[in-house]
C-alpha cells in the first residue's frame, strides 16, 4: 500500500558502510557492497538489508531501520524505543534478532537508526495476505500451522509475564497516574483518527469508536505490551518463533490489546478478503484458553478487546487512505475491516449487559 521514500540509497550504503566499520573493528576490511529493500518490508520504518563483506568474516547480512522521511501511518518513531525493547527481549532469553547498535545522530544517514544482524528464517507475508498466497499456503501443512500459531501465542505470553521492576520501560507509552489502564491507547488512537479522516472515512468506524471511549474496562493489571502482535511480525524457523519484530506500537497497558490483536488482524487479512482461515490454524477461542493458561490472566471482556483490535486497524488504514490519494486525487478504497463492526458493538454491548461474563 504504498512505496516506501527513502531518499539516495547510495549516500545511505556509503554512511553506513563507513558507521558499520566503527562498531564492528573485528571485521577488518568490512565494507557493504550493497543494499536493498526486504521483499516483505513493512510500511512503517524503512527497512534495508545490507549486504556486508569483510576479510576475517566473509560475506554477511545486516537489517537497517530508520525512519521514513514520510511516515504513512505513525506522526513520530521512537527507534531507541524499539532497540531497547529488542534488547529487554534478549535478556529475557525470549526470540530476538542479533543487536548490533543504535545511533542517535540524524548526521550519519539523516534520521537516527538501529542495525540488527540477519536472522534467518521465514515470515508471514503481508502482501499478498498470507492466507491467501505464499509460503503459509502453499508449502505448509495444517500440523506445521497449528505449531507456528500456538508458539506465537505461547511467545506472546512470555511477553506478558516480564516483570515490569525488572527492565527500564521508562521510554514506554503509559497512561498517565490517575487515569484507566488504557486512556494512553485511547488517546494515541483518538489522535490517529484526525478530524479530517472522520467525515470521509466509513461511518461504522466512528460508531465503533465512539462505543469504545464509553465502555472501557479497567480490570487488569498493566503488562508490557508488543503493540503489532501478529504472525507477520516473527521470523519463523522450524515452525518456531526465531525473532520478534516491530516494536513501533510497544507500550505499558492491558496484554488483552496484543491478545485482541493477534487474533483479529489475521480474521480481517483474511475473512475480511473474503479467504477462509487456513487449515491448522487454532480457533480463537483455544488461542484465548491458551494465553489465559500460560499468563493466569482472564479474558474476561475479550469482546472489548475484539472490537478495539478492528477499530485502530480500520484507523490506521483510513490512515494509509489518505496518504495514497495524495498522489491519486479521488482513490477510493473500501475499509474492509469496517464489516465487521456491526457484530463486534453488538458482542460489546451484550458483554456490558450480561457484566463482562
Amino acid at each position: 500500500m504504498g512505496v516506501q521514500d527513502v531518499g539516495d540509497l547510495e549516500k545511505i550504503r556509503v554512511g553506513i558502510e563507513s558507521w558499520l566499520a566503527a562498531k564492528l573493528p573485528d571485521r577488518r576490511g568490512l565494507s557493504v557492497p550493497s543494499l536493498d529493500f526486504p521483499k516483505a518490508s513493512g510500511e512503517s520504518s524503512v527497512t534495508l538489508i545490507l549486504e556486508a563483506r569483510s576479510e576475517i568474516l566473509g560475506d554477511e547480512r545486516f537489517v537497517l531501520r530508520m525512519a521514513p522521511a514520510k511516515s504513512q501511518v505513525f506522526d513520530r518513531h521512537d527507534l531507541q524505543m524499539q532497540f531497547e525493547m529488542m534488547e529487554i527481549m534478549a535478556r529475557e532469553k525470549l526470540p530476538a534478532p542479533p543487536l548490533v547498535g543504535y545511533e542517535a545522530s540524524p548526521k550519519v544517514l539523516g534520521s537516527d537508526f538501529y542495525v540488527m544482524g540477519f536472522r534467518p528464517g521465514r515470515i508471514p507475508s503481508d502482501n499478498p495476505p498470507m492466507m491467501i498466497a505464499g509460503w503459509l499456503k502453499d508449502d505448509t501443512s495444517p500440523e506445521q500451522r497449528t505449531k507456528m500459531w500456538i508458539s506465537a501465542v505461547d511467545v506472546l505470553a512470555r511477553i506478558h509475564q516480564i516483570d515490569l521492576a525488572r527492565h527500564d520501560f521508562s521510554r514506554l507509552p503509559r497512561a498517565a497516574k490517575g487515569e484507566t489502564l488504557l486512556a494512553q491507547e485511547i488517546r494515541t488512537f483518538d489522535t490517529m483518527f484526525k478530524p479530517e479522516l472522520r467525515p470521509i472515512a466509513d461511518p461504522r468506524i466512528l460508531e465503533g469508536w465512539e462505543l469504545l471511549q464509553k465502555t472501557v474496562p479497567d480490570d487488569a493489571a498493566p503488562a508490557f505490551c508488543w503493540g503489532d502482535s501478529r504472525v507477520g511480525n516473527l521470523i519463523f524457523d522450524d515452525d518456531m518463533p526465531a525473532a520478534v519484530l516491530d516494536w513501533e506500537m510497544a507500550n505499558i497497558s492491558d496484554p488483552r490489546t496484543d491478545l485482541g490483536w493477534f487474533i483479529w488482524i489475521d480474521r480481517c487479512n483474511s475473512e475480511g478478503l473474503g479467504a477462509a482461515r487456513l487449515p491448522g490454524i487454532p480457533s480463537p477461542a483455544s488461542l484465548y484458553a491458551r494465553w489465559s493458561e500460560r499468563t493466569g490472566r482472564s479474558i474476561r471482556g475479550i469482546e472489548w478487546f475484539e472490537l478495539f483490535a478492528v477499530v485502530r486497524y480500520a484507523i490506521v488504514l483510513e490512515r494509509k487512505f489518505a496518504f495514497m490519494r495524495e498522489s491519486n486525487p479521488g482513490l477510493v478504497v473500501p475499509n474492509f475491516p469496517a464489516n465487521f463492526i456491526p457484530e463486534l458493538m453488538k458482542a460489546v454491548r451484550s458483554s456490558a449487559h450480561a457484566g463482562g461474563t
